[in-house]
């Protein structure tokens, strides 16, 4: 998932960086870490060195943004100093801390706002570039003080709107020059009517180095109302324009939904295999429903029903859709706890009895996770409260890890 970082982006951040706390040099304790400026999309890996052996040290991140001045959010992990004096973060268990096991981005997804504030703003948690201090504290005093950015998404993942063919949404283009095509996805954008949900996605997807159109699936907001039907014309007109792009690879082109989006996702991916090379589809079922409360049609086809469930309670083979049809490589993904499908693995486990596991294909089984986890890691946005933040966190990263392995398939 890690890509280098636009030069453009490093070079804004010059001026900043000059005015950070440097690692302290010489022979005393420090604060490792392995990339800096990071993307927030991407884990850093921190590491304590030249600490007093056989004692305990507390780490403690801090973070601040100017989309958020003046409010803090901090977390803290204590760990044993072994003979070494190294402590390292990916892989030392810690004494205390708001996480269980090693987890170097333990600290980063557990930050927690000192006002008590949900951490629940896309745009402060992904869009913004974040500025952490990581503290380590002996005995009460500190040894050690490094200032790191995460980079957001708004400085590597520039967008632009789309109208054209009938169409709406959003288009991310990386950053960083490519010499060879790439894969690039079509998002399911706004599933709920007046509701963007899939820009982040389609953002984190730029900045790992694939084009990708947030697609405004029924329209541009307050137009259609409580309306949730999807003409798969306009759908055919997404996928068109988004293999027309240059640098696109008309031949790997993925559709991305999430929660009701996921089964719109694995309907285009069924019915347009010559326009669809694989599909993720995390949080939702692997069969097309009727939206509710009033029974309507899901999509439309020149005007006509597509054939659909009238609820998600009816979980079998045939409810299923033809996931065989897709030609590459499919991700699925399922909490055990989530809050707005308490069956998802139930449609999970029936998708692999229709189409067991192919090359590339992944199955994240989250059983202690809750319905946010298809949401990119390494923050704390919309984690529930503990024990699920942490699983929630596990399955994002699972999740996310999945979704680049199959985008980096070649197929025929």
């Amino acid at each position: 998932m890690r890509r280098v970082l636009a030069g453009v982006v490093l070079s804004l951040l010059v001026a900043s960086l000059a005015g950070c706390v440097a690692a302290p040099g010489g022979a005393g304790p420090r604060v490792e870490i392995s990339e800096e400026p990071s993307g927030v999309w991407e884990p850093v890996h921190v590491r304590l060195v030249s600490l007093p052996p056989g004692g305990r040290v507390t780490v403690r991140a801090t973070a601040r943004s100017g989309a958020a001045a003046g409010e803090r959010w901090s977390s803290q992990a204590v760990y044993g100093v072994p003979s070494s004096g190294v402590v390292d973060l990916d892989h030392d268990v810690p004494v205390e801390a708001p996480f269980r096991g090693a987890d170097g981005m333990g600290l980063f997804w557990s930050l927690q706002s000192d006002s008590g504030r949900e951490a629940t703003s896309p745009h402060l948690w992904g869009g913004t570039t974040l500025t952490v201090d990581l503290e380590a504290v002996v005995d009460g005093r500190r040894v050690a003080l490094r200032r790191l950015h995460r980079v957001g998404l708004s400085s590597v993942a520039p967008s632009r709107a789309v109208f054209d063919d009938g169409i709406t949404g959003d288009y991310f283009e990386p950053a960083s020059a490519s010499a060879a095509p790439r894969p690039a996805v079509l998002v399911f954008d706004g599933t709920e009517p007046d509701v963007q949900t899939g820009v982040l996605s389609a953002a984190t997807l730029s900045a790992m180095g694939y084009p990708a159109l947030a697609f405004s699936t029924y329209g541009s907001a307050g137009q259609l109302g409580p309306v949730r039907t999807l003409p798969a014309e306009r759908v055919v007109a997404a996928l068109n324009w988004l293999r027309s792009q240059p640098g696109v690879d008309a031949r790997r082109v993925f559709v991305f939904g999430a929660s009701r989006g996921a089964q719109l996702a694995l309907w285009t991916a069924v019915a347009h295999p010559e326009l669809v090379y694989g599909a993720i589809a995390p949080a939702g079922t692997t069969g097309l429903v009727c939206p509710s409360p009033v029974p309507g049609p899901a999509i439309t086809v020149g005007g006509s029903w597509v054939p659909c469930l009238s609820g998600t309670h009816e979980v079998t083979a045939a409810a299923v859709l033809d996931l065989g049809r897709i030609p590459g490589p499919v991700v699925l993904g399922c909490a055990g706890q989530d809050e707005q499908l308490d069956n998802g693995c139930r449609w999970l486990d029936a998708a692999a009895d229709v189409r067991p596991a192919r090359g590339g294909d992944a199955y994240v089984r989250a059983p202690r996770a809750t319905h946010s986890f298809s949401l990119p890691p390494y923050t704390p946005l919309d984690l529930p409260p503990a024990p699920q933040a942490q699983p929630t966190e596990d399955a994002r990263v699972a999740l996310w890890s999945a979704i680049g392995r199959a985008l980096d398939v070649r197929g025929p």
